[in-house]
């Protein structure tokens, strides 16, 4: 099954994945894939099968990144990307993408995250995208068949066991593209 999981800045989206991964592990499945996080003023981006972390993006004077790529208020580190991609073309039960945005929208940033997400070879997967962006990321899966599930402060803490329930009772009947 591919979800595509959607909701406003700051509503709970990575926490929702984080809680669905640690569901999807206990059950004894391998997940893989990236998880992408604010910490202070930068972002990290978080090899999920391996735990292994690197900066993403900084504030722009950051001297950590040089020739990076700007966008909104943030410079990203080509090298950070590069190690998110390769995350992307990992096998496993579960591909988690947190998340996508302008950036890979305009074929920069983790621009691979769409073709992962529908490859057969991906058959359970979850794409994370702002509200915002929702329709825009809808247009690229054109031929992929997902369900969209909207995180809200009123839904937040019931997605993951809600995803994760649903998911498991259908591992051997995930959707095609």
């Amino acid at each position: 099954m591919r979800i595509l999981l959607t909701g406003e800045k700051g509503v709970g989206k990575t926490t929702a994945c984080k809680k669905i991964i640690e569901l999807a592990r206990e059950k004894g499945l391998t997940c893989c894939g990236v998880i992408t996080s604010q910490e202070k003023n930068e972002l990290i981006v978080k090899d999920i099968s391996t735990g292994e972390k690197k900066l993403l993006a900084a504030r722009p004077g950051d001297k950590r990144i040089s020739n990076g790529i700007s966008l909104c208020s943030f410079v990203f580190s080509k090298k950070g990307i590069e190690f998110g991609k390769k995350a992307l073309m990992k096998k496993g039960d579960l591909l988690i993408i947190d998340e996508i945005g302008k950036l890979e929208l305009g074929g920069k940033g983790f621009n691979t995250a769409i073709s992962a997400f529908k490859s057969k070879m991906n058959k359970n997967s979850i794409l994370v995208v702002r509200d915002t962006l929702k329709n825009d990321v809808s247009k690229k899966l054109d031929t992929c068949e997902f369900k969209t599930i909207k995180v809200t402060k009123r839904n937040r803490e019931d997605i993951p066991m809600r995803i994760s329930t649903f998911w498991i009772k259908k591992r051997g009947d995930a959707n095609q593209c």
